[in-house]
């Protein structure tokens, strides 16, 4: 039988993960952006653990360095296609040195009855589980405006419901110079010449990383025509490392919520 973690080391990861995972939610809020210096820290104090949790528990060796490795090579991949901005995936990467495996000294008040994914993949998919509580309240911003949907989808008459639908959970219109001087609204819709007659579509699928100020600057013309009197429909940069420091509290307190509802729908127990 291998030798245990000290709880010193799993308590000190933890202590490191939450507090620098809350400082980045901060700035991330704050200004959508997160300083550098913060995995400067995060990243060698997480990678001194590591290191420390393999000698511990070399038995475990194979289960650690998996779990770490698939860390990586998903938060490079969600970055890489988009999904995820820069500090997102620093974050995970950071996170998947300094708690590969669950603190064995936590126990949530439901646990998995297999494990199916590491832990740090845990984290990041219950992260997008309780991003939707966002696209709830958007939804809710845009029924409590009190205009039919036939006025809030003015000039888009020819998008599919299911385009409408989508914006509904994801943006809502704000007057053009908020979304000029707010660094984390993108816009929603591009401006299409048809006919020589500006066309406005509605864009359902943004990159974390596209340039901001080229999108909105490509509509500055239009706007000087009028052509967004009545609003223009924005979608505001998801700050997801909230949610991310929301879902290693939740998953360590409450559990895995989606493996939950997973066991749930097959039935299994």
């Amino acid at each position: 039988m291998g030798a245990t973690v000290p709880v010193t080391i799993e308590a000190s990861a933890l202590l490191l993960s939450v507090a620098m995972l809350l400082a980045a939610s901060f700035s991330d809020l704050k200004t959508r952006e997160v300083s550098n210096k913060v995995w400067l820290v995060y990243g060698p104090l997480a990678l001194a653990l590591f290191i420390a949790r393999m000698v511990y528990a070399w038995d475990a060796a194979p289960i650690i360095s998996v779990s770490a490795i698939a860390t990586f090579v998903v938060a490079f991949l969600l970055f890489h296609f988009g999904v995820m901005g820069g500090a997102d995936s620093k974050a995970l990467m950071c996170f998947g040195l300094a708690l590969p495996v669950p603190p064995a000294f936590f126990n949530s008040l439901w646990t998995a009855p297999i494990v199916l994914y590491p832990f740090p993949i845990a984290i990041l998919a219950n992260s997008f589980l309780l991003s939707i509580v966002s696209g709830v309240v958007i939804l809710f911003r845009n029924i409590s405006r009190g205009v039919s949907a036939k006025d809030l989808f003015r000039g888009f008459e020819k998008e599919t419901l299911f385009r409408k639908l989508f914006v509904m959970f994801t943006s809502y219109k704000t007057s053009f110079s908020v979304l000029q001087s707010s660094n984390y609204l993108y816009p929603a819709e591009k401006v299409e010449v048809q006919d020589s007659n500006p066309v406005r579509h509605l864009r359902v699928v943004s990159s974390a990383e596209e340039d901001r100020d080229k999108l909105v600057s490509s509509l500055q013309d239009y706007n000087t025509q009028g052509l967004f009197s009545d609003g223009v429909w924005v979608t505001p940069g998801l700050p997801h490392l909230v949610f991310i420091t929301a879902s290693l509290l939740t998953v360590l307190l409450i559990g895995d919520l989606v493996m939950w509802m997973f066991f749930r729908v097959v039935g299994y127990s």
